[in-house]
């Protein structure tokens, strides 16, 4: 019994087998058809995020994961000004499909793309009027007077502030 590679997978299973027992791939037809497929390298891109963005952090974790760049390295990459980023280049299916879903899995928008084709990405600007927090980006927030100070008394007390419900911080509306 002599051992193949699955031309999908690229896992060693037997030449006797009708499909690969890994991923499915059917044997018997792609032996007895010649091979015309042209293996084509794909690269996996995802947007940048400049500004506050919940998904920056995820994305600069994973980004480390592929990569092995350091911390600030990898902040700088994901924080270009270019509307989107190339993460990686030159892989097989099989690759980008597991950085794909290392990126999805965090809940980060990441495409695979063919290496000649162009990269284009559907603009996600932020919205100017939508009320966000200053430190984490979230929009789930508490509107609310300011309360009882024991140092300043009710000076200022009826005055405003936005608390974000997801890290705690507290604002001022317009700021």
């Amino acid at each position: 019994m002599a051992l193949i590679t699955c031309p999908e997978c690229g896992k060693q299973i037997s030449d006797k087998a009708p499909a690969c027992i890994h991923c499915g791939y059917p044997l018997q037809e792609q032996q007895t058809v010649a091979p015309t497929v042209v293996a084509t390298s794909k690269k996996v891109a995802i947007p940048s995020f400049v500004g506050a963005s919940p998904q920056k952090i995820p994305a600069i974790k994973v980004v480390r994961e592929i990569t092995g760049m350091g911390l600030a390295e990898a902040k700088e990459f994901v924080e270009q000004a270019a509307p989107y980023v190339i993460v990686k280049d030159g892989l097989s299916d099989n690759q980008a499909n597991v950085i794909v879903q290392k990126f999805k899995a965090e809940g980060v928008d990441a495409h695979i793309f063919a290496s000649d084709a162009p990269v284009t990405f559907v603009s996600h600007t932020k919205d100017k009027d939508i009320i966000s927090c200053p430190q984490c980006g979230s929009t789930q927030y508490h509107a609310g007077a300011r309360g009882f100070s024991l140092i300043t008394g009710f000076v200022g007390s009826g005055k405003t502030v936005l608390t974000c419900l997801k890290c705690g911080n507290r604002w001022k509306p317009g700021k």
